[in-house]
């Protein structure tokens, strides 16, 4: 006689597995943890936590240790207001497109100092000789004046003269401060931190705050590819397409191949068919040229201080604009505030070529795009949630979702990863999961361990695993004013 055994519990239940606890034991206000949560670096070792501008840790998920990173060398006054971000392109001196000093079809020769191994990182040429190649380092020296090797060749041999970017991650970690704030980057390869501008953020940064980048870390998943139909000096055309008017407004356009590839603009503008980019072509595009739509990799966004205010920081000018948007935030982002960009979304509507994509998602001024949104929960002991609208620039305030209920207030905090926003409540240890896809907020996890007072800071991560077609993702996360460090197993 056959058994059938029914596992659904057992599956769909979460536990959690308890890790190797937090270096310094405790959690003050400002903890920040970040990472590589698609997984686009070798090695799962790319997760960061950062308890002070002079104790940054960082986290091998493969071994389950920890060990101690670079001081950040930040200004500031460290407590509430402190916020980070990962990204998977790198940024050495700050600076993310760099040039090389020759090479070959085979090597770049770089001024870089780079401080180990980057065999598997992404290496993408920009500009002039080798323009478009986008390939993975196979190996490289290390010390002053690096060479990185390809695993295939370029079509025209590196020069001097081309600009090329690596992808071996960076963090972005802001400082809060009484009197003065601080910037700082840290560049995994050469594995040293910058000190970045504040010019034009306030000097007195406090309360719950939020640092978030537009770079597309699903380096497969574009937001649209495409080949265009035409070109000329400033525009690019494609006449298969439906975009809604400016929708792609402060978004990126790559040329991916064919005619003038290799070359990135932001858009500035663009009808259903028509791309308007910010600056002339240099070479202009054509019928033979393909193409992929991102986010902006040039750009972070701040916001916090319980304030309505939300900064803008382009990384090749080292600059802060304050935005001013079209509809100003209806309430300050208080306190337990959150910020993510949504650039995947898994349900069909949501992707180029679904039937529902760019339709209506709430009211007419919220559509279905990836990409073009920062959704925020407005913390400060409020169920708010607002939308900042990139392209459009302006503010979609009191959302309306499914269940809602909770508020969120000291201590909440967000990740998001595949269309899903994970919260934490406070330190009620309820986890939540918003589906921007569903538009609903849903219960997510209870976690079984007593929580301490309640304080500001970042305190979950995702990490990817990938083996072959598989991918399986984990929510990692601490809890407050206590030193266990513990994940979940999501899908």
């Amino acid at each position: 006689m056959a058994v059938a055994f029914n596992l659904r519990k057992m599956i769909h239940r979460k536990s959690a597995e308890f890790l190797a606890p937090l270096p310094p034991g405790n959690s003050a206000a400002g903890w920040a943890i970040v990472g590589d949560k698609n997984d686009r670096i070798p090695g799962h070792d790319s997760t960061f936590l950062i308890t002070g501008p002079s104790a940054v840790w960082r986290y091998n998920a493969d071994e389950d240790a920890w060990i101690q990173a670079p001081n950040s060398g930040a200004a500031g006054a460290f407590a509430a207001g402190a916020c980070a971000e990962f990204r998977t392109l790198s940024a050495p001196g700050g600076v993310q497109t760099l040039t090389a000093t020759g090479g070959t079809t085979t090597t770049i020769s770089t001024s870089l100092n780079l401080a180990y191994s980057l065999a598997g990182c992404t290496v993408r040429i920009v500009t002039g000789p080798g323009a478009g190649y986008a390939g993975t380092v196979a190996r490289n020296t290390t010390g002053a004046n690096a060479t990185i090797a390809l695993t295939t060749p370029v079509g025209t041999a590196v020069t001097s003269s081309s600009t090329f970017q690596l992808y071996a991650g960076s963090v972005w970690f802001f400082n809060s401060g009484t009197s003065a704030v601080g910037f700082a980057v840290y560049d995994l390869a050469t594995n040293a931190w910058t000190q970045r501008s504040v010019t034009g953020l306030p000097t007195a940064w406090g309360t719950d705050a939020q640092l978030v980048g537009t770079l597309n870390t699903l380096s497969d998943l574009p937001l649209v590819t495409g080949t265009a139909t035409a070109g000329a000096g400033s525009t690019l055309t494609d006449g298969t397409k439906a975009w809604p008017t400016n929708g792609w407004t402060n978004a990126q356009v790559r040329i991916t191949g064919g005619t003038g590839i290799g070359q990135v603009r932001t858009v500035a503008s663009n009808t259903g068919t028509v791309l308007t980019v910010s600056s002339a072509w240099t070479t202009n595009p054509d019928a033979t040229s393909t193409y992929r739509i991102e986010g902006n990799e040039d750009h972070l966004y701040l916001a916090g201080n319980n304030a309505v205010t939300l900064y803008r920081y382009t990384i090749s000018t080292n600059t802060w604009a304050t935005i001013t948007p079209g509809a100003a935030r209806a309430g300050a982002f208080g306190a337990g505030g959150t910020m993510d960009w949504i650039e995947e979304c898994p349900d069909a509507d949501w992707s180029e070529g679904g039937a529902g994509v760019y339709a209506a998602h709430y009211s007419t001024t919220l559509v279905r795009q990836r990409g073009r949104y920062l959704y925020c929960f407005r913390g400060g002991g409020s169920n708010a949630l607002d939308v900042y609208d990139i392209a459009a620039n302006t503010w979609i305030s009191g959302v309306v979702y499914g269940n809602q209920m909770e508020t969120f207030t000291t201590g909440s905090c967000s990740i998001d990863c595949a269309g899903l926003i994970y919260l934490m409540k406070e330190n009620t240890g309820r986890l939540y999961k918003f589906d921007v896809a569903r538009h609903r907020i849903d219960p997510l996890f209870f976690v079984p361990i007593p929580q301490g007072t309640a304080v500001a800071g970042d305190k979950l991560v995702v990490q990817t695993f990938r083996e072959g077609a598989s991918t399986g993702r984990y929510l990692y996360l601490f809890n407050h004013t206590r030193s266990e460090f513990i994940r979940l197993f999501l899908v």
